[in-house]
């Protein structure tokens, strides 16, 4: 074969395994996560900002508190553990791209040295013919099982916002109602001591009454401390730990009311959970990896061309074709790694999908129980200390009755809000549980909140405020 025959037949065989070998190599990015996210939270990731930059929505208005809507949009946009996340649809970007790359010719030589004629050989690599498209492919099943992850840990961020800001609202008004109470207290124990003075109670009434003041104003600054560590934490979650801003809770809202079928929600939980889609996905990829191992046994190339320069018509060229002899092995250990990969995937939807479920059927029955108690302490508890206390202190400024019996129904009274107030943040929480176990929003903001809502997904680029 002449070297022009060979460079050409060279040529031919390299278009046809480029040809053959062709295939999308689509990947699932940051778009495609952040349409989930929108999808199911009516929030968007955000831009793209260098690490430790902080962007803020321009939804986010400082001045007038920060509401549980805002708080989840700034969440999603700087959380640092979401953003630490997200940096795995580069790494799956990539191995994309070099599932897709074709391998590179391998070129052999020998020097004519001595009396040894010059030889080379050009290997191209013949199995990108049926191996690649099998690569690329498990690499974008992996890539689409990354991004439906990345969506579940969005929809898991959205929770950890709402909890740490019903946490912080919870705690600031605890601390009010402590405040309050350690002043009521106080008013208390100055009546008393007027009362001894006067001679109208004793010493052992007032000695109680004074170590009831002296706790209502330990539980105050213990109170405002917790109220402190819930900011902190909110702080976090939000991402905005070392900046600047300061936090001021909006007026809590009314707890929602939403009247859902258990079922109807466990069925659309394992139909649509982004968990379950991923894990499905990575069965798919384990599956494509075991049909690369069965395929990648003779792991041939063709040696085109093969040339040397004393032959016994001068220079001669001439194809062949370099292979594995699969003896000893066929690759069964790597075909039966992958398999047992994609039954252990297989065997893991079954545990998450019953989590699912769990997850669904737990929040429900929590949300049913905090209901209850609220419409327990709000309208029968509260009412009856609030006439109590009212009776008491009436009867108190006509000395009709004793101080101990005062000081227990304000006890009563301020344990019971504060009972409300632990109720109304546990429908709250168990709505945030619920909606993460469904896997979308259930209940709708009020209008201006959905206003801001549907303009998070599509920020303007030159509106957005970065903070470094």
């Amino acid at each position: 074969m002449s070297a022009r025959s060979c460079f050409c037949a060279l040529a031919y065989v390299a278009c046809l395994a480029s040809a053959s070998g062709c295939v999308c190599a689509g990947h699932y990015g940051r778009g495609h996560v952040g349409g989930e996210v929108a999808a199911r939270t009516g929030h968007s990731l955000g831009p793209r900002k260098p690490a430790g930059n902080v962007a803020i929505p321009d939804l986010v208005s400082w001045e007038n508190g920060l509401s549980e809507e805002e708080a989840v949009a700034v969440g999603l946009w700087n959380h640092p553990g979401y953003q630490e996340l997200l940096a795995d649809l580069e790494i799956t970007r990539a191995d994309v791209i070099q599932a897709a790359e074709l391998r590179n010719p391998q070129l052999s030589t020998l020097f004519p040295l001595g009396p040894k004629e010059w030889e080379f050989a050009l290997s191209v690599p013949l199995d990108v013919l049926w191996l690649r498209p099998l690569r690329v492919a498990s690499a974008q099943l992996e890539s689409a099982r990354v991004a439906e992850r990345l969506a579940q840990d969005g929809l898991d961020v959205v929770r950890e916002v709402r909890l740490a800001y019903v946490d912080w609202q919870l705690a600031g008004q605890q601390s009010e109602l402590a405040e309050q109470s350690s002043r009521l207290r106080a008013e208390i124990a100055r009546i008393a001591e007027a009362k001894l003075k006067a001679g109208d109670v004793a010493e052992l009434d007032v000695s109680a009454i004074r170590l009831d003041a002296l706790f209502a104003r330990g539980e105050a600054a213990r109170a405002a401390r917790n109220a402190e560590l819930a900011r902190e934490r909110l702080r976090y979650v939000l991402g905005i730990e070392l900046s600047t801003f300061s936090l001021t809770p909006s007026p809590a809202p009314a707890p929602p009311f939403v009247d859902l079928h258990v079922e109807d929600l466990v069925r659309e939980a394992v139909a649509s959970r982004p968990d379950l889609r991923a894990v499905q996905l990575a069965v798919g990829a384990a599956e494509q990896r075991a049909a690369v191992a069965r395929r990648d046994v003779f792991q041939a190339a063709a040696i085109l061309p093969d040339l040397n320069s004393r032959g016994a018509k001068g220079f001669e060229a001439g194809p062949g074709v370099q292979l594995t002899l699969p003896i000893f092995h066929r690759n069964q250990g790597a075909v039966a790694r992958a398999e047992a990969e994609a039954e252990r995937l297989r065997r893991q939807y079954v545990r998450l999908r019953d989590t699912a479920a769990l997850d669904v059927r737990q929040a429900h029955t929590r949300l049913l129980q905090a209901r209850e108690d609220l419409a327990m302490w709000r309208d029968r508890a509260v009412p009856q200390a609030e006439a109590a206390v009212a009776s008491a202190r009436h009867a108190l400024e006509e000395d009709g009755v004793a101080l101990l019996l005062v000081l227990e129904t304000t006890r009563q009274l301020f344990t019971a809000r504060g009972r409300e107030l632990e109720a109304a943040a546990q429908v709250r929480r168990a709505v945030a549980e619920l909606e993460r176990g469904v896997g979308r929003r259930l209940y709708a903001v009020d209008a201006l909140q959905k206003e801001e809502v549907e303009a998070v997904p599509v920020p303007d680029p030159e509106a957005r405020r970065t903070v470094p």
